[in-house]
């Protein structure tokens, strides 16, 4: 059976790579207890505990936020100092709460989490043969043990050619790559299965026969390979409060803007339009820096909705509101960019009416790479058609991994995967430190251009999303549809950890929605948003502010409660103060649109439904009282346990306002002093519809209605009896809401 390219090939891979690298792994040393030195390498604790690892010669120490120091004297290879015109760099690769390397006590990089890489160029110094005292100090997350994963020195030239053969061995890596996607061994790998690298006669004849391979196969930019756009995915919370976020946002805007003046081909790609409104408002100079560079066509807004939000758990409406605050900013502020990309690469799951309501926004293509994330079967798609029931579909793109870099073999094994999945020739590559910002470095540009110029590795162009998308479309025809949820299966528990996130987002969601509702109500009934007055305008922009405020804490890591506590802690307040805004703009309008109605009685109270839904029998729990229609019937009751009266009536048909009348259970009608002192009602239990979960059973101060839209219940402004639902400020001078009734989800 003839061997495959791999097999034949590994030999010399090896042979080259030895040639111009060397690993320090087994180098460093660790100072222990006492004063004594020992190697890293040989740390019986690794072994021990994390067996999986120590197999693959990482360097590991116990979870916690503890530190490890390492360190090790290096000193240039003799074989190298003779070769000349070459770069020596150190390459670094951790998992580590924190990371700094220090060379002769200088710090020289930084690292963390997300920026788990360099490749710091050495001094001339080194070269001459000044030995470096390299520090490494790294400490360990606190969820998980610590390792450092690759420490080695990677020699590359200075310019486009390669004379020491120094980038051999990653492009015979690329042979490889190239040779097992299409089956074939190829020539190279025939013609060098006859030679043995291990011979010094038969090595140098393979060397030179690589080198007339490759003298042969000049570069074409025409030919496919990758589109490249930089990107720094950036997570409004997670592992950190969303404060940081602002400054972590600001310091990878600064750093992009940067790197385009140094890198003329760079693009930059970002999202969120949540924070390119917080960088308008709070760093206009950097805002209007990157305003200039979206006009000049190097930053691209990959948008969509105003925040990348979970999309799994919030209600249709919402996911509507997302996507037209999201997409109306994108027009107003970024009027040369069309905004037709949903870009969504991190929420867990997408429910299957996403396509419908991002079509109906103006969004074309959809983007995402969670869905490689699946734990048990492979996404089986990575270029389709998603169509909604109703027939509406979006282009759906599964995206390259985020937070990568420009290795030349990752890029090439990708690339090949791309192939056999759709059949297209051109990869898009995302180079970027990503999660907590950071976006591309001048290291990864730099390996990029380095490979750029190199005969086997693929052609790149730097350049937009939105001109790749543009060359997909023609293929749209031939790709498969998919017409379901997009499931990811991993993160699980999201649906029922931080329950207290969930009970607060559909609590707003459903006050924002009777807001509304009953907005229009009033506007229809004064014909129209004509002659509003200042207070009424000024409300319209509480209730948008409201609105934002559940869009943000709508972000994938808060809602479905992934973050850390601090997040939640700081988003209490502002579900709070969310859910009073728009209470407040809630009640003044069901308030105006009530108040040209003749009160039936001295007393009345209201109960408003406010979508068309038929009459049903309701179970309302209401202040005790004789509860009475309007002409004088009494309604049914009985004590509730915990305060006030379970009261039976039949719900209003249509869009309607029933009125009540509550009198003392003496048979008079209700004083203005209050309801006798025997009344229960308790300022934390609003009205609740039997059978149905609490109308609002939260925080005294803080509580909402039913379902969205569906019905609300008034009582005079000037009786305050005892056990008044909490919060409850006055509609006009006559009335007051007390709770909203509705059908429930």
């Amino acid at each position: 059976m003839a061997e495959g390219p791999e097999t034949v090939l590994h030999p010399w891979i090896e042979t080259f790579r030895s040639r111009s690298s060397r690993d320090l792994h087994p180098h460093w040393r660790v100072q222990r207890p006492g004063g004594l030195e020992s190697l890293a390498i040989d740390d019986p604790w690794g072994r021990r505990h994390r067996p999986d690892w120590f197999a693959r010669g990482l360097i590991i120490w116990p979870r916690g936020g503890q530190e490890l120091r390492l360190s090790q004297r290096l000193l240039c290879p003799e074989p190298w100092r003779a070769w000349g015109q070459l770069r020596a760099r150190l390459v670094l690769r951790w998992w580590a709460e924190a990371a700094e390397l220090r060379v002769d006590g200088e710090s020289v990089h930084r690292g963390d989490l997300f920026d788990t890489a360099c490749r710091w160029t050495l001094p001339e110094r080194w070269w001459a043969g000044e030995p470096l005292e390299l520090a490494l100090t790294l400490r360990s997350p606190l969820h998980d043990d610590g390792a450092l994963i690759q420490s080695r020195l990677e020699l590359e030239p200075t310019g486009s050619g390669d004379p020491h053969g120094v980038l051999l061995a990653q492009s015979l890596e690329l042979v490889v790559l190239r040779a097992e996607s299409e089956g074939t061994p190829g020539p190279l790998a025939e013609r060098l299965a006859a030679l043995d690298p291990a011979s010094p006669s038969e090595r140098a004849a393979g060397l030179e026969l690589l080198r007339e391979q490759l003298r042969g196969m000049a570069p074409s930019p025409a030919e496919p390979g990758f589109h490249v756009l930089g990107h720094a995915h950036l997570d409004l919370a997670w592992l950190w409060p969303v404060a940081d976020t602002w400054q972590a946002a600001e310091r990878t805007f600064r750093s992009a803007l940067d790197l385009m003046e140094r890198h003329p081909q760079l693009h930059f790609g970002h999202s969120t339009p949540a924070l390119y409104a917080w960088l308008e408002r709070h760093r206009p100079a950097l805002f209007a820096a990157i305003r200039a560079a979206m006009v000049a066509g190097r930053w691209e807004p990959i948008n969509g909705p105003w925040v990348e939000s979970d999309c799994v758990l919030i209600a249709t409406a919402s996911l509507w509101r997302q996507f037209e605050e999201g997409q109306a900013y994108s027009r107003s502020r970024f009027p040369e960019w069309e905004p037709s990309v949903a870009w969504l690469p991190d929420s867990f799951g997408f429910g299957a009416g996403l396509p419908a309501v991002a079509a109906a926004s103006g969004v074309r293509w959809f983007c995402t790479h969670k869905l490689a994330w699946n734990a048990t079967n492979p996404f089986p798609h990575r270029l389709f058609r998603w169509r909604s029931r109703c027939g509406a579909e979006v282009l759906s793109l599964m995206t390259a991994p985020i937070g990568t870099d420009g290795d030349p073999v990752a890029m090439e094994r990708y690339r090949q995967s791309w192939r056999r999945s759709t059949g297209l020739e051109t990869a898009l590559w995302l180079p970027g430190v990503g999660d907590h910002g950071g976006g591309p470095t001048a290291e990864m540009l730099e390996q990029l251009e380095l490979w750029q110029g190199q005969p086997l590795a693929a052609p790149q162009r730097h350049g937009s999303l939105r001109a790749y998308l543009a060359e997909l479309e023609p293929h749209q025809a031939q790709l498969p549809i998919w017409r379901d949820e997009l499931y990811l299966e991993l993160h699980r528990g999201i649906a029922t950890s931080r329950p207290d996130q969930k009970r607060h987002n559909r609590s707003l969601e459903r006050l924002l929605r009777e807001a509304e509702l009953a907005e229009a109500l009033r506007s229809a009934a004064s014909h129209g948003p004509e002659g509003r007055s200042a207070t009424e305008a000024a409300g319209r922009a509480e209730l948008t502010e409201a609105w934002r405020t559940l869009l943000f804490q709508q972000f994938h890591d808060i809602l479905p409660g992934t973050a850390v506590p601090e997040v939640f802690e700081q988003a209490e307040p502002q579900w709070r103060q969310a859910r009073r805004l728009a209470r407040r703009q809630r009640d003044g309008a069901l308030g105006r649109w009530l108040a040209p109605r003749p009160r039936p009685v001295a007393n009345a109270w209201w109960l408003v439904q406010l979508q068309a839904l038929g009459a049903t029998p309701l179970t309302v729990r209401l202040p005790r009282g004789d509860w009475r229609l309007a002409d004088g019937s009494s309604l049914p009751r009985q004590p509730a346990p915990s305060g006030g009266d379970w009261v039976q009536l039949s719900g209003p048909q249509g869009v309607a306002a029933l009125s009540l009348e509550r009198r003392s259970l003496g048979g008079h009608p209700e004083l203005a002093g209050g309801s006798p002192g025997g009344d229960r009602w308790s300022r934390d239990q609003p009205p609740r519809r039997h059978g149905g979960p609490p109308l609002a059973r939260q925080r005294p101060g803080v509580r909402s209605g039913g379902a969205p839209g569906a019905g609300a219940a008034l009582e005079p402004a000037r009786s305050r009896p005892t056990g008044v639902a909490p919060g409850v400020a006055p509609l006009a001078r006559s009335r007051r809401l007390l709770g909203c009734l509705g059908s429930g989800r």
